[in-house]
């Protein structure tokens, strides 16, 4: 079977972005998506470096979202928190 991925797809799982690079293999090659994923996924597995970086991307992805998420409830308790009890000061 052939590894070898289209550079747009090696930049695309490069960035962590597993999705962009299937859909890279499929407009490249012309072939459907489950052909394309497989592909990825065996690249992926023969290249064992390649998965750990795409899965540190992956969490400091998701990680970074989390921080933005915690900021903003901790915004809008505090602006409630306000609004609400602000007469009991």
């Amino acid at each position: 079977m052939e590894y070898e991925l289209p550079k747009k797809a090696l930049e695309a799982l490069s960035q962590g972005d597993r999705n962009e690079a299937i859909e890279q293999v499929r407009l490249e090659r012309n072939i459907s998506r489950e052909e394309a994923r497989e592909l990825v996924a065996s690249f992926i597995l023969a290249q064992p470096s390649q998965y750990r970086r795409m899965k540190d991307s992956q969490s400091e992805t998701q990680w970074g979202l989390m921080r933005w998420l915690i900021l903003f409830q901790a915004i809008a308790v505090a602006i409630g928190y306000f609004l609400f009890f602000r007469d009991q000061w």
